[in-house]
């Protein structure tokens, strides 16, 4: 058994050759010697110069060999199509036998024709591949990545592993070499949307009429009785020692600052659905290039945060050339789960932003509490407009607001329902994942039912229904 074990290969190590070969051929030299055996006396050298050009080689390995990785296109939009080119160059006389590269592949991303190794601790995906490369000689292989989900992808970072053409000496190099690939969310038009191509923000009001930015300071005048308190210069009220208050820059350019809700349940830290989810953040982008083809200032506030990150999402209203392209940017790295509910922020954002500004809330769903900020911040002034993907359109409640509601983005969406029924709805109930399964994946099923059962869903009572 102890012999057994000593010709077992250690795939662990960097190397398969030991210190066993050298004791082989100074007993075969010694004893070729002795008995001036000729045939032993080569065996020994043989060794020796075979270990020797062996050694060499390997170490001559990663001379002059170089690994790239490539794309096409780094930023595209949803449901595109990118291609990957790897390849690898050999820029000396000796060739490489044989060279297997560990590359890190974005797992979301699957790569047409070939199966990709996912890490479940990391969620991160291997491609291995074999090369051989001849003395200066470039190998190229294409590949066709479909992306078709939302988000910062990450590729790399590489582990190489290459040696001699004897299989004796292995070396392994590992290279921080990482490629982002951007994949916008998808992006609707004024009639996929069903909005009014002329002011689907709402009407701004009378033409040339002015509004105090308080985000820009011009100077100072004598405090009167009718300024708020945050209007006061305590700075220049200390220096002067009386009351001053800020002159604000008066504005008559119309502002759209859109909020973006990231959670589909009402409490949202109970999950969310992934696809419905998806096409909140696709309506907000489709709302920000509108408002940008309409030569308008946007900005973005989202209750989500960047990957890495548990700061909300907040980038003031701007007319830049590239305003449009930073919006879709956070959107495509705005992560899932909400840092806060959206009622709090709205009403946390709302005093800080210019009174001109057109408030627009992009949300999934349109509960009371969130219904209710709307409605404070409609009574004091403020102009809002509300665009929803809930299944009822809550018009009658909210006077003053504009409502834009969409249901038919989310048609093909099967959303859990409660009913209660017993055989009918257990029927209906597993249609109903059946179809979201289908829609969402089986993981995010698993997960809704997860949290399904722990608010109270019951297999008999309480079912999902189609």
């Amino acid at each position: 058994m102890f012999l057994r074990a000593r010709r077992t290969i250690d795939t662990s190590k960097d190397t398969q050759f030991t210190d066993a070969w050298f004791v082989l051929a100074t007993i075969l030299a010694i004893v070729g010697l002795v008995l001036s055996n000729a045939f032993l006396t080569a065996a020994a050298a043989v060794i020796l110069v075979v270990t020797g050009v062996a050694w060499g080689w390997s170490r001559l390995g990663f001379f002059g060999l170089s690994y790239t990785r490539t794309l096409n296109e780094t930023r595209v939009f949803r449901g595109e199509t990118v291609t990957l080119e790897l390849a690898v160059r050999n820029q000396k006389f000796l060739p490489v036998n044989w060279l297997v590269v560990r590359d890190i592949f974005p797992s979301d991303l699957p790569v047409a024709g070939r199966e990709l190794v996912v890490n479940p601790g990391t969620n991160q995906a291997e491609y291995v591949t074999f090369w051989m490369p001849g003395p200066f000689q470039r190998t190229v292989r294409r590949f066709d990545v479909t992306c078709h989900v939302r988000g910062f992808h990450r590729y790399g970072p590489v582990t190489m592993t290459t040696g001699d053409g004897f299989g004796f000496f292995n070396r392994t190099r590992h290279v921080d070499d990482e490629l982002r690939l951007i994949v916008y969310p998808q992006l609707y038009t004024a009639a996929e949307l069903n909005l009014p191509t002329k002011n689907p923000f709402g009407s701004v009001g009378v033409k040339g009429q002015l509004y105090e930015d308080p985000m820009r300071t011009i100077g100072i005048r004598e405090w009167r009785q009718e300024d708020a308190p945050r209007r006061i210069h305590w700075k220049a009220t200390a220096r002067q020692q009386q009351l001053l208050s800020r002159i604000y820059e008066p504005s008559e350019e119309q502002q759209i600052l859109l909020f973006l809700n990231v959670a589909t349940l009402e409490r949202h830290w109970h999950g969310y659905l992934p696809e419905l989810q998806e096409r909140t953040i696709a309506v907000a982008g489709s709302l920000a290039a509108q408002a940008v083809e309409q030569r308008l200032a946007v900005g973005l506030i989202a209750n989500g945060a960047l990957p890495e990150s548990d700061q909300p999402i907040r980038l003031l209203p701007g007319r830049s050339p590239a305003q449009l392209v930073r919006i879709l940017e956070l959107l495509a790295a705005v992560t899932p789960f909400a840092t806060d509910p959206i009622e709090r922020m709205l009403l946390s954002e709302a005093p800080r932003l210019p009174w001109g500004a057109t408030l627009v809330l992009v949300t999934a769903i349109a509960h009371d509490a969130l219904l209710a900020s709307i409605l404070d911040l409609a009574q004091v002034g403020r102009r809002m407009v509300l665009v929803t993907l809930a299944q009822e359109p809550p018009r009658r409640l909210l006077e003053g607001v504009t409502v834009y509601h969409l249901p038919h983005l989310v048609d093909d969406i099967v959303a859990p329902a409660l009913v209660q029924d017993g055989t009918i709805g257990a029927r209906r109930g597993r249609c109903a994942m059946y179809r979201l399964e289908r829609i969402c994946g089986m993981n995010s099923a698993a997960r809704l039912r997860n949290m399904l059962k722990h608010v109270g869903w019951s297999g008999d009572l309480v079912t999902l229904c189609c």
